[in-house]
């Protein structure tokens, strides 16, 4: 066999090992199933996953069968967020994964306080409260009449003239 034929051999045979290499998955997933006390299955549940490993953060919401799914996940220790208006907030801390990895989560949520948000925005206040000038408002008898026509001064002469 010739030098060339073994050169595109070789060439081939590392091209085919390196499409076989990047196939492989290097990312793992999430899945479970958020239910309550008694079995029931909550649906709408938002399913929050953060790691130093991954940017960001992977969402997710519970389907009408309390499942969720989290996908291309970056391998490392993970905490899970479950939060639903009307229910206690879960927490899952130090959940590991590993590449090639489906963790399976069983979440049991407990029915909480409705709890009342108020948003306060500061606004800056119509009247200075601090300020002592004094301001007024003027009427119509103070402003010129617009009929009458303007009076400017011309930037070549120093005196006023009237413009029609």
């Amino acid at each position: 066999m010739s030098t060339c034929k073994r050169y595109t051999l070789l060439a081939i045979s590392l091209l085919l090992c390196a499409g076989l290499l990047t196939a492989q998955q290097t990312t793992a997933k999430i899945f479970g199933t958020v239910q309550l006390e008694d079995g029931s299955l909550v649906p709408g549940v938002s399913v929050e996953a953060t790691s130093p490993k991954l940017v960001g953060k992977a969402t997710a919401v519970t389907d009408e069968n309390g499942t969720f799914k989290l996908f291309n996940l970056t391998p490392g220790t993970y905490k899970l967020v479950f939060i639903l208006e009307g229910f206690q907030t879960v927490v899952r801390e130090n959940i590991p994964l590993v590449a090639e990895q489906t963790a399976t989560i069983k979440v049991e949520m407990k029915l909480g306080n409705l709890n009342e948000v108020v948003t306060i925005s500061g606004q800056v206040p119509l009247i200075d409260v601090k300020s002592t000038a004094k301001g007024m408002t003027p009427d119509q008898g103070d402003l010129p009449d617009p009929a009458q026509g303007a009076r400017l001064q011309h930037p070549g002469h120093g005196r006023p003239r009237r413009l029609q």
